[in-house]
């Protein structure tokens, strides 16, 4: 369900860029996309800590069978909502002049409004989503995106037939989020779902407060992190459409994890709280051992795949003015898949109360993306903002993984990891060949593409980097569909038996 929502939205989300940057061009989509950005920062910093202690305590508490301590949960934690999101229009209102997107210094009225509307909004919706998800009830987040993305593009299909301005776009922007969280209100009440103000157990109440003390530093930590700095000084030092191109590149490699890893990155976390809930430490680490192997799989499959189609996606979608978009796409994909693992290692600690760790992780990221940006933005502009952002990921990706690892006893699959790793560069190297002899063109990209994805693919099989537990899930899924299921099912059957069993090192 959340895959299926999830390719639909980012389809239309797509779209949408694409129609409003070839639109306004790349200094007014620069304003749009800074905005866009300041009013996400806005929502991360009014809901902090909350979605992610909302998932982590109401799943447990539902593991554990006691329904009325997650209802109590879900009410005080609103409540700490409500004050957050009053603090942060405070100070938004009050350091709003050094934000101003460049070139709009004399619209701080509408910069204001939109941006405190729709974050405001979109943070309600993102807490209401997260309660959904603690009590299992996926298809909150997969219908409301769904029905607000059809709406919104039809409001922008309009918006471009008009030759709407900058404005317009902004107001829809507004609007759409207010959107989101009207329908989250009602399914979570069709649902039975509300929160309750009866007090939470006094044991619980303090994890509960521990997790959100570590929990919101992490997360305004990660706000900041977050390619937060390198926006920031390309508005005030490059300009608006180094803003842009920066923006397309994150969004369409955010576009890429979502497309692959949407499910598997939205139940990992109340799976992992459910079974720390039942079994302990030792639930969470057979979990996690899977997951490893996953979004390494997912990760190298986006890493190949989008740095050889980066050059034609962005021509095919954006056009000729928005080239420059190209490198950094490139650079992100490759960062982005493969330090995708670092997904699964953030939910571990996230369930097994080690919040204080990615605190460090993350403060660290700040100091180390901060001083990249300083050195290298003003002298290389967007170059600088990427070489910035890539070098800190791969820095804290792998610190997080060797201590995490260390710390927690963690069963790493090296075995599987490293089998894929060689297919990929097995994969890559093979890929690489229709370039070489055809030239650079959209046609060899997508014949390399499309290369790379079925060697990689495919030698993941042939080198056994799999093990029978993963097998078994896949036979499990296939039996949706019972013509092939049936087909497959001998086949299926034969390959598990020739791998490792989950138990096996």
């Amino acid at each position: 369900m959340v895959m299926g929502s999830t390719y639909v939205t980012y389809a239309l989300g797509l779209l949408t860029s694409v129609l409003v940057a070839r639109t306004l061009g790349p200094n007014d989509f620069g304003r749009y996309t800074y905005m866009v950005w300041m009013a996400g920062l806005l929502i991360m910093f009014s809901n902090n800590g909350l979605t992610t202690t909302v998932i982590r305590f109401a799943s447990e508490s539902l593991g554990r069978g006691s329904p009325e301590t997650a209802r109590s949960i879900h009410g005080w934690l609103r409540r700490w909502q409500l004050a957050c999101v009053g603090l942060v229009t405070l100070a938004f209102l009050l350091t709003m002049p050094f934000f101003t997107p460049a070139g709009w210094e004399g619209h701080l009225a509408v910069f204001a409004g939109v941006v405190l509307v729709a974050a405001i909004a979109k943070a309600m919706f993102l807490f209401d989503v997260s309660v959904a998800k603690g009590y299992g009830l996926f298809h909150v987040e997969a219908r409301s995106t769904v029905t607000m993305s059809l709406l919104n593009i039809v409001a922008v299909l309009v918006l471009v037939a008009i030759k709407a301005p900058l404005l317009a776009y902004l107001l829809l922007f507004t609007v759409v989020s207010v959107g989101y969280v009207v329908c989250s209100s009602i399914m979570l009440r069709k649902a039975g779902v509300r929160p309750s103000h009866a007090p939470t157990e006094p044991a619980t109440l303090a994890r509960l407060k521990r997790h959100l003390g570590w929990t919101v530093l992490l997360t305004l930590a990660y706000a900041i992190s977050n390619k937060s700095i390198e926006t920031w000084m390309l508005n005030a030092m490059i300009g608006s459409a180094a803003v842009g191109f920066f923006a397309i590149a994150a969004a369409l490699t955010r576009g890429g994890v979502d497309l692959l890893a949407s499910g598997l990155a939205t139940v990992l976390m109340p799976m992992m709280g459910h079974a720390f809930g039942r079994d302990g430490q030792d639930g969470v680490n057979t979990i996690m051992a899977n997951a490893m192997r996953y979004f390494a799989f997912i990760g190298l499959l986006l890493a190949g795949t989008g740095a050889l189609l980066a050059d034609s996606a962005v021509a095919l979608l954006y056009g000729a003015e928005y080239r420059p978009v190209v490198g950094p796409l490139r650079a992100m994909m490759v960062v982005g898949g493969f330090t995708m693992i670092g997904g699964a290692f953030n939910a571990l600690l996230s369930t097994t109360d080690n919040q204080h760790l990615r605190v460090g992780y993350v403060l660290f990221s700040i100091l180390s993306v901060a001083v990249l940006s300083v050195l290298l933005i003003p002298r290389y502009g967007l170059n600088g903002a990427v070489a910035a952002h890539a070098i800190s990921e791969v820095l804290i990706f792998a610190l997080m993984a060797t201590g995490v690892s260390r710390l927690l006893k963690l069963r790493v699959p090296w075995r599987e990891l490293g089998r894929m790793l060689a297919c990929a560069l097995v994969a890559i190297a093979i890929a690489l060949i229709p370039m070489l002899l055809g030239g650079i063109n959209p046609w060899t990209e997508l014949a390399a593409g499309l290369i790379y994805a079925a060697f990689f693919v495919s030698g993941t099989v042939v080198m056994r980097a799999w093990r029978a537990g993963d097998v078994n899930q896949l036979g499990l899924l296939l039996q949706r569909f019972p013509a092939l299921s049936n087909r497959v099912q001998g086949r299926l059957q034969r390959w598990a038996d020739g791998l490792p069993t989950d138990g096996a090192r």
